[in-house]
């Protein structure tokens, strides 16, 4: 899963399709609980990983949170792939 901060940059995961199964290209979430332990002393990049008690919360777009999550996804993205 590619993750869009609200700094712009983009984080890689990876999420179990059973615990989180209506998580959806596009969607605006707030993770709690994630853990850069494991992944920093390897020398992965902007790579995080989630501890037992993670949690996601998909948020809706009309929600108060994701208005103010609202970005240029489209340019964020292809600045990414040029990368």
């Amino acid at each position: 899963m590619r993750v869009i901060d609200s700094s712009n940059e983009i984080w890689h995961t990876q999420i179990y399709n059973v615990k989180y199964p209506l998580l959806r290209e596009g969607a605006y979430v707030r993770i709690r609980g994630c853990t850069l332990y494991n992944f920093a002393n390897k020398g992965y990049v902007r790579t995080f990983g989630f501890r037992p008690q993670s949690n996601i919360l998909t948020l809706p777009y009309p929600s108060k949170l994701a208005q103010d999550m609202m970005f240029d996804e489209f340019s964020a993205k292809n600045e990414f792939e040029v990368k």
